[in-house]
């Protein structure tokens, strides 16, 4: 019996050998592997951008096919070699075109959720090749045939060459040398090892890595690069090394348009693994969540509010789906040279009152708890003193959220703690840091001081982070991750990417309820009716500093409107008066709201409290 068990067992043994020996055998006689000339000849369609309807086009991405500048390998330096082999395949030399060590590695880290892929460089090609970017099976199957065979067929010189003249660098440079030129205006002979370097790391993730975008994650990945070629003993002198200075990326123009292809891209670059050379060659629809209305009604305002203001004068607008997370328009206006303010982080103002309001309803206030207004006075140290004509004796949390009370929100914050308040701002959208900053801190892992209640201090915010919080209040606290893209589309209309929706009660019902309830009767208590559709209200500040917000929302749509300068100074419009948040950024404001259909009918309603359509907040 043990016998048979035993003979049983070195059958199935050899059959697990043989049987995957057999098939790669096999399969590499019936593939064919892809011509270098051809692979570089297919990356020249263009990727079409669609509004939510699916039919509609908004833009169109065309290739920058012209910006391709062949090398030949004797005229790559070797440290140019070095970095890239050390960034993505340090065994590239010994490899048969596949790395199972690496490769198993991979296999490990999708099973334990790590990061760090297996393909060598050889791989990377083929895939380039193939087009298919699936997370299957099959395709690592194929690569690893076709890698086997290309290895076997072209000389190693060749393929590095051909990969180096193919492979997609970031700011439309496709190929080493024309990347030299995107980022440092020079050709690859001239490239020293800190250049090298840097490029090598960004092949992998060239936008989230390009230092024009985020220096200090640009820094982390050069610094991998170098002590990767340390280790392979191919640098003896890292200590001498310094960041290298790069030519600023051509400048966007500040259209919206514009705006949204470069948030498309890089959310398929991070979310989808999908990068813009490999939709080129394929030719992708990528269907996103912007609303024709809703974007058409942004960019009219946006260009009626700003035309003939100063030039100091900036502005930005941004619509989410509290439903789905869905960002419905889009303006990050423009300083000239191609600044995004919707991405740029700014200060708050009084619209942080909101989430000191959030935090007291967790912690047991009401909106009829007493608090003190007076004015001026000192909590924590700091003072504080309340806007112009503002009164609330005796006062509450309510009061303190209609009025734009400092001093009681201050003392409310006092009470609370920093800390709560901050807790709510991230629960509900507000991220930690943006690119390895805190956004409410001086410093990581420090609690804000007491002028997180009235926004100042350093808290800075983004405009589509205040649109993503406020669509958390919208949905009756639960929070969604915003997002551009709804699906990719091959040319067959195969579905390649779809988003994932993301839904996290962050705080109870009951008091996004509350906190809406109070923000409604926000306009009862100031007098204002101005700027606003039926069913909303709104209440503005005295352009004292730097910003002017507008912010509010329906249960269908939450917009944010900024508009501000770069330096802290106070904002005058084009008339020489005071820009408050119920003037230009309520015009903005007003028109994407009234321009959405999406939600609900357009009639004056009168919803209960608790799900009454909130005013914006300056």
């Amino acid at each position: 019996m043990w016998g048979w068990v035993r003979r049983t067992c070195y059958v199935l043994v050899f059959l697990s050998i043989a049987a995957p020996l057999v098939a790669f055998r096999y399969c590499y006689s019936l593939w064919d592997v892809p011509d270098p000339a051809q692979i570089a000849a297919g990356q020249n369609q263009t990727i079409r951008l669609y509004y939510s309807d699916g039919v509609t086009e908004l833009a169109r991405i065309s290739p920058k096919s012209g910006n391709r500048s062949s090398v030949r390998f004797q005229d790559i330096p070797e440290h140019v070699q070095h970095a890239v082999l050390a960034a993505e395949d340090n065994s590239y030399w010994d490899n048969s075109g596949f790395d199972l060590t690496g490769i198993m590695r991979a296999v490990w880290n999708n099973v334990t959720g790590a990061s760090g892929g297996g393909s060598t460089i050889t791989q990377q090609y083929v895939k380039k090749a193939t087009g298919n970017e699936q997370l299957s099976f099959d395709r690592k199957w194929r690569e690893m045939v076709l890698a086997k065979k290309m290895a076997d067929t072209y000389a190693k010189e060749d393929l590095l060459t051909a990969y180096l003249n193919t492979v997609y660098f970031g700011r439309g440079a496709n190929g080493i040398q024309a990347a030299a030129q995107a980022y440092f205006g020079k050709d690859v002979q001239r490239l020293d090892v800190s250049e090298a370097a840097l490029l090598a790391g960004v092949i992998q993730r060239p936008t989230y890595w390009d230092p024009d975008v985020d220096k200090e994650n640009a820094e982390r990945r050069w610094t991998f690069v170098l002590d990767q070629m340390a280790a392979q003993g191919w640098l003896a002198d890292r200590a001498s090394l310094r960041f290298p200075a790069t030519l600023l990326r051509d400048a966007a123009p500040s259209s919206a348009r514009m705006q949204i292809q470069t948030q498309v891209l890089a959310e398929l670059e991070e979310l989808a693994d999908l990068r813009r050379d490999e939709m080129h060659q394929r030719g992708y629809r990528v269907i996103t969540t912007i609303d024709r209305d809703a974007q058409t009604s942004a960019e009219q305002a946006v260009s009626t509010v700003m035309a003939g203001q100063p030039d100091t004068l900036r502005a930005a607008v941004v619509s989410i789906d509290p439903r789905s997370g869905g960002v419905l328009a889009y303006h990050g206006g423009g300083n000239g040279i191609g600044l995004d303010y919707a991405q740029s982080p700014q200060e708050a103002g009084s619209t942080f009152g909101t989430f000191v309001a959030v935090a007291a309803f967790q912690r047991g206030f009401r909106p009829d708890s007493p608090l003190d207004g007076g004015s001026p006075r000192m909590v924590d140290g700091i003072p504080f003193q309340n806007p112009a004509g503002v009164r609330c004796s005796p006062c509450d949390v309510g009061g303190s959220l209609q009025h734009q009370v400092n001093t009681a929100s201050a003392a409310l914050t006092s009470k609370l703690g920093t800390g709560a308040v901050a807790d709510a701002a991230y629960h509900l959208g507000i991220p930690a840091e943006l690119r390895g900053k805190p956004t409410l801190t001086e410093a990581a892992g420090k609690q804000p001081d007491t002028r997180i209640a009235v926004g100042a201090g350093a808290t800075r915010v983004r405009t589509i982070d205040m649109a993503r919080a406020y669509a958390t209040l919208a949905a009756n606290g639960v929070r969604t991750n915003s997002h551009f893209v709804d699906r990719v589309e091959d040319v067959a209309g195969a579905v390649r990417y779809n988003a994932k929706l993301s839904l996290t009660q962050v705080t109870p019902p009951k008091i996004a309820s509350m906190v809406t309830a109070n923000l409604s009767r926000i306009p009862l208590a100031n007098g204002h009716t101005a700027a606003i559709r039926p069913g909303t209200r709104a209440y503005g500040n005295d352009g004292a500093t730097a910003k002017a917000w507008m912010i509010g929302y329906t249960p269908h749509i939450a917009t944010a409107a900024w508009i501000g300068a770069d330096k802290i100074m106070p904002l005058k419009n084009k008339e020489g008066k005071d820009i408050t948040a119920l003037g230009e950024p309520a015009t903005m404001w007003r028109a994407v709201m009234d321009g959405y259909r999406g939600g609900e009918p357009r009639a004056s309603q009168t919803p209960d409290p608790a799900a009454r359509p909130s005013p914006p907040t300056r």
